[in-house]
């Protein structure tokens, strides 16, 4: 079975009488004897990801209520002190069993803090919002371009509610920049952002504004060059935000959503693969804990994400990552999507001939690893030709990484177009 789509995942908030309902009998329950100061429901994420659920209940010095966690069906019970604007509340399951602790920061009608796993062998961000249901959040990818597409590209990824990851290609340097830019109020409001190169070398500073939803203003800064460009939305695509949670596993999953059959089984095959690990280490932990050990709650954890490294009219480029918390192993799985045909492009699909281009390939990596070893500050001194498998296309040429490494992030090596006119498919060059 798919993980299935719990972003919106609450169930429409319970009206008039059924909630006049819902509030007596917490109060009978939790504090039929004592004076209720007030009663809050707070929707929000673990994890800037997992949705979460609070009902809340304070008589001033104590606080009790329920604990909804991912899809709305894991209920636990809350009970804890609140000294001014701290609140400590343990978690417990219907069974009485310990299984958490919240430790959290109210402020007006936001939540934020830590939640902690029995044991405290694990831990994860909280935010939450006061309010009948959480906001709709959306997550998308768009690329825009200047008047002259090979003149400069900016691809913009809102990857979680506060922040967006950018990506600006500028052709004088023939190089994509990258940075991250904090959302401090709404999109359409000025973005800033410090950007690197691939090298994580510090390459200038971006500002981002919204004209309309169709076109934005960018200015780029980096010592006395200053370059200001009208950009155009090129293409556009929302992000699917799927997840799942059980007492010891919670997996997230963010994907482009498109109309296009073949390339949305692509991701349901990812998908469908990822089920196989995650029921087997389910039942293996099954067996470790023969007796539901609930000090292990939400220990473990399965996050799939995109990085985007192209997006055209016609041309979608980049990498799956799966990272996984048991045993911190991490992949990367490559992309590349014909947009107007809807199809997943292969490998081969992209030269003329691919055995001819094997052989160029392997000399210009080992050439360009050599500079790396010694110029870098990333760790390639260990890394090989052969360890760059995974490709990708970029404004500046062919991108070949090698497996995603938890410290250093990807590690890549650049083949510029220039070097490959000759053996390029013209089907998709030039871009």
């Amino acid at each position: 079975m798919r993980i299935l789509l719990f972003y919106y995942f609450l169930l429409p908030y319970i009206h008039s009488s059924n909630a006049q309902a819902n509030e007596q009998s917490m109060h009978d329950l939790f504090f039929k004897d004592k004076i209720v100061t007030w009663q809050k429901t707070f929707y929000g994420v673990w994890d800037d990801v997992i949705p979460i659920q609070m009902e809340l209940l304070s008589d001033g010095t104590s606080c009790k209520g329920f604990f909804y966690f991912g899809e709305g069906k894991s209920k636990y019970v809350l009970s804890g002190t609140m000294h001014q604007n701290e609140i400590v509340l343990e978690e417990q399951d219907l069974h009485s069993n310990k299984t958490g602790q919240l430790i959290i920061q109210l402020e007006n009608n936001q939540m934020r803090g830590t939640w902690y796993n029995a044991s405290k062998s694990f831990n994860a961000r909280l935010y939450m919002q006061e309010g009948s249901i959480s906001p709709e959040v959306s997550y998308w990818v768009k690329s825009y371009v200047s008047k002259d597409e090979h003149e400069s590209m900016i691809l913009l990824h809102k990857d979680f509610a506060d922040q967006i990851n950018e990506s600006f290609y500028y052709k004088p340097f023939n190089k994509t920049l990258y940075g991250t830019s904090e959302i401090k109020a709404e999109e359409s409001f000025s973005q800033e952002a410090l950007l690197e190169d691939y090298l994580h070398h510090s390459a200038g500073r971006l500002h981002t504004w919204k004209i309309n939803d169709k076109r934005i203003d960018i200015s780029y800064k980096l010592g006395t060059i200053e370059y200001t460009q009208t950009m155009d939305l090129l293409q556009q695509y929302p992000i699917i935000q799927e997840t799942f949670a059980d007492h010891w596993i919670a997996v997230d999953l963010k994907y482009p959503k498109t109309d296009k059959s073949n390339i949305t089984a692509w991701f349901n095959d990812i998908v469908d693969s990822l089920q196989i690990d995650i029921q087997t280490k389910k039942r293996a932990l099954l067996l470790e804990n023969k007796d539901a050990n609930q000090l292990e709650r939400l220990s473990f954890r399965l996050s799939i994400w995109p990085a985007f490294d192209f997006l055209s009219a016609q041309l979608m480029s980049g990498t799956m990552n799966v990272k996984n918390s048991w045993d911190e192993s991490s992949t990367s799985i490559p992309f590349m999507f014909d947009l107007k045909k809807g199809s997943v492009i292969k490998y081969e699909d992209l030269f003329i001939n691919v055995n001819e281009f094997e052989t160029i390939k392997s000399k210009w990596i080992a050439q360009e690893l050599n500079k790396l070893k010694t110029s870098s500050s990333l760790e390639y001194e260990k890394l090989n030709p052969e360890d760059f498998k995974t490709l990708t296309i970029k404004s500046e040429g062919l991108t070949f990484a090698a497996p995603f490494d938890i410290t250093f992030g990807s590690r890549q090596i650049i083949i510029p177009y220039s070097i490959l006119k000759d053996k390029l498919s013209t089907k998709y060059f030039p871009l």
